[in-house]
């Protein structure tokens, strides 16, 4: 009888030491046992179609048979057809996956031949045969590190196990048949079970090029990308598996590389809902930050507003009576607002919330006989709160304005009276920077 495949995978993961972690990460992604469960039925499920047909080496034997001799024997084209998962299980350890899978009622097919002298006459016969396998379990124990910002994957432990193997024959003579089963029973079953395991751990070496080719920062356009290199050795508990990603944006022509060094103690906090969610990712307020200053920096945080939906408002007989000079000066002349940011917007994160601040400087100009004309500037300083949710496939949310600061920096046409524009302002309370929780676009059926 041979040992279950699960349970002895699984210790041998338990007596194997973790990593330690090196680095910290701005983007945390966490599958969950529903997750698992999930990936690993795609898994099975392809792997079950790529299975079939599986050809397995040739068999050649030798038999020394009372009243006839040595018999020299021939299994060939022996091929394994309709494989079918019953049933199928993962289970985390402490570095790495192990998935396990019970197999329906598999069929083989092959040639058989043999040979022998009798005295100065050599015999031979051939013909076909049907192999019906019962009770066939694989498994396989992977493992996950990280190799320089890229996800490496390695199988730690693979095996087929073959309960029964019930083989008809058809042709020859009748006093072979028992010869045969003998013989070859238990060589057929090990061929197949090595086939079998050589075929998943040439799958796994695919899955390891994946892998290894995932890219390592995502464009966002011609500024920014995000550096999306892996920090640190995935994390593997008791129902979950944890990805950290470096997750800050860089120049969109900078090569990303992985982090060496410790960057801080960030510490993301425990999912929040359901248990049936696949997918937790977790995103620190570095990720908005650095996006923010990279746009700063490149002078993309600033825009000419020259058309607006009530477009009377961008003419200085609008502004009239608020700013007499102003009309006096350039009457029923176009305006443009010159609109940048003066510092890189903040984003704060805290549990269940995000607080946003920007502050800008409003630049009024006059369309002067073709000439733009400046002739005010005023100081806009403007904190949002809000929150993000995830609705089916889409992601959602709510803001809400929390304070506006409208002061003016200087003016060509006399005193604007800001106070009569300007919100009251409602300052937000500001908690302490954590992260934000987006749940998985992929929730269990």
């Amino acid at each position: 009888m041979g040992t279950p495949l699960l349970p002895l995978l699984v210790v041998l993961q338990l007596f194997t030491a973790p990593s330690p972690a090196a680095a910290s990460a701005h983007i945390s992604a966490v599958i969950s046992q529903s997750g698992l469960d999930f990936a690993k039925d795609l898994l099975v499920s392809h792997a079950a179609e790529t299975l079939t047909p599986l050809s397995v080496p040739d068999i050649e034997k030798s038999a020394s048979i009372p009243l006839v001799g040595t018999v020299r024997m021939t299994a060939s084209g022996i091929v394994l057809h309709g494989l079918a998962v019953t049933n199928s299980t993962v289970a985390v350890g402490d570095t790495g996956v192990v998935v396990a899978a019970t197999l329906a009622r598999a069929n083989l097919t092959m040639e058989w031949s043999y040979s022998y002298n009798a005295w100065v006459v050599t015999i031979t016969d051939r013909g076909n045969a049907s192999i019906q396998v019962e009770g066939m379990e694989v498994g396989v124990s992977m493992g996950m590190k990280n190799q320089n910002g890229s996800l490496k994957l390695s199988v730690m432990e693979c095996g087929c196990y073959m309960k029964e193997l019930d083989i008809t024959l058809n042709g020859g003579a009748s006093w072979f048949y028992q010869v045969f089963i003998d013989a070859f029973s238990n060589h057929i079953r090990t061929s197949v079970e090595n086939a079998i395991t050589k075929k998943i751990m040439e799958g796994a070496l695919k899955l390891d090029s994946f892998l290894g080719n995932l890219p390592k920062k995502i464009d966002l356009d011609s500024v920014a990308a995000m550096n999306v290199t892996f920090v640190n050795d995935p994390i593997f508990k008791r129902s979950s598996v944890e990805f950290d990603i470096d997750g800050l944006f860089i120049p969109s022509d900078e090569t990303a590389v992985p982090r060496g060094m410790l960057l801080g103690d960030i510490k993301f906090a425990l999912p929040l809902g359901s248990s049936s969610k696949m997918l937790w990712i977790s995103l620190d307020e570095d990720v908005f930050n650095s996006v923010s200053a990279l746009y700063f920096k490149a002078g993309l945080l600033q825009r000419m507003v020259d058309k607006i939906p009530d477009q009377f408002l961008l003419n200085t007989a609008s502004w009239r009576f608020l700013v007499p000079q102003l009309y006096r000066k350039y009457p029923d002349d176009s305006m443009l607002l010159n609109i940048s940011a003066t510092s890189p917007p903040s984003v704060r994160i805290s549990v269940g919330r995000i607080d946003a601040t920007v502050d800008l400087d409003v630049t009024v100009n006059v369309l002067d006989f073709g000439k733009i004309v400046p002739v005010a500037c005023m100081s806009v300083s403007v904190a949002v709160s809000g929150a993000a949710a995830v609705s089916g496939n889409n992601l959602g949310g709510r803001v809400d304005l929390d304070y506006f600061s409208f002061t003016l920096k200087w003016s060509k046409v006399g005193k604007l009276h800001t106070v009569l524009v300007q919100a009251s302002s409602c300052p937000s309370s500001r908690g302490s920077p954590s992260e934000m929780h987006i749940s998985s676009l992929l929730t269990q059926k």
